[in-house]
């Protein structure tokens, strides 16, 4: 009897401790609740009208049929079709992207690899390399705009560069006016951003062990030897991610368009930012749907997915941990 008394209290027990701990986690859910609702209506609702919109001809407003039109005309070339305008997009993204990946990892190195020493001074000349990355990049696309400003017929309308050049009795340099030297200036002017990688190296050094050069100059390496055998090798997990977000980042390249637009002869009309103008702007992109926009949006995501996977899938030469 005792025992059946005993097993209904604490089967009472643990019904009401159930009771509370609901309550007390309804109380906690309750606060997640702007987060999921945020989720589900910026994120996921977006997502899924995409995907529906990419296979239709939505303009914004109606929508008249369905089918896989937006994807052929994606991968025609034939007249009134967006195969030449997507894949020059394309093109020009592609070369931003190996030519920022290049020069932003390469030069954000060599500036690590000077700034790693510990002499008189070198934190403040840290935090000076660093500061313009505090920059937003709307005014920093502001400040290169006006110092690249160039005008070969009215010299008195050229900007910064350009009246140092004159000064030094040079001639105007094109920069952003003509379409072959748009997207070098562009890439120049990435250099503002280096303090970010180098920042992202110096954490990289600072976890190699110092027993590891301490042992390589015994055996007789110098530093050249001690940079390629211990510094690189160490440091390739660092460079892998950067590596992977530069070349996720700079295919969906679209802080430019505010300050350059899409350059002459769309020498810098970025694959987002033609996305963007099909979708919004219907009279710099006559005959697009924001369904077509759609489609060319998940072809993207597509891409970017398989580059991602493949780097993943080549990633065997970076070196996890001193023992591998």
């Amino acid at each position: 009897m005792k025992t059946q008394f005993r097993t209904e209290k604490s089967a009472e027990f643990i019904k009401q401790y159930r009771r509370n701990n609901l309550k007390k986690n309804l109380v906690s859910y309750s606060f997640l609740l702007p987060v999921i609702i945020g989720i589900l209506v910026f994120t996921l609702y977006p997502i899924v009208m995409s995907a529906i919109y990419a296979f239709s001809d939505f303009n914004g407003a109606f929508i008249t049929k369905f089918g896989f039109f937006n994807f052929r005309s994606i991968f025609s070339f034939e007249i009134g079709d967006w195969g030449e305008a997507f894949f020059h997009s394309m093109k020009v993204t592609f070369l931003y992207v190996l030519g920022s990946l290049a020069i932003s990892l390469t030069l954000s190195y060599i500036l690590a690899l000077f700034l790693k020493s510990e002499i008189p001074g070198i934190r403040v000349i840290r935090v000076l390399c660093y500061l313009p990355c505090i920059i937003p990049g709307i005014a920093a696309g502001f400040i290169w705009t006006d110092a690249f400003a160039a005008n070969v017929s009215d010299l008195s309308m050229n900007g910064l560069i350009n009246t140092w050049i004159m000064n030094l009795g040079g001639k105007p340099l094109p920069f952003f006016s003509q379409a072959e030297s748009s997207l070098p200036t562009l890439l120049f002017t990435g250099l503002w951003g280096l303090g970010g990688g180098m920042i992202m190296w110096l954490a990289a050094f600072g976890n190699i062990s110092p027993d590891l050069y301490e042992a390589a100059k015994i055996d007789g390496a110098g530093y050249f030897s001690s940079l390629f055998h211990i510094t690189l090798p160490m440091s390739t997990p660092i460079l892998f991610y950067n590596a992977v977000t530069s070349m996720i980042g700079g295919l969906q390249i679209f802080g430019t368009y505010a300050n350059y637009g899409a350059g002459v002869d769309d020498s810098l009309n970025f694959i987002v930012v033609r996305i963007y103008r099909i979708a919004f702007d219907s009279v710099s992109e006559p005959g697009g749907t924001r369904g077509l926009a759609c489609a060319m949006s998940w072809i993207l995501f597509l891409i970017i997915g398989l580059l991602t996977l493949l780097m993943f899938k080549l990633g065997g030469w970076v070196q996890y941990g001193e023992d591998t």
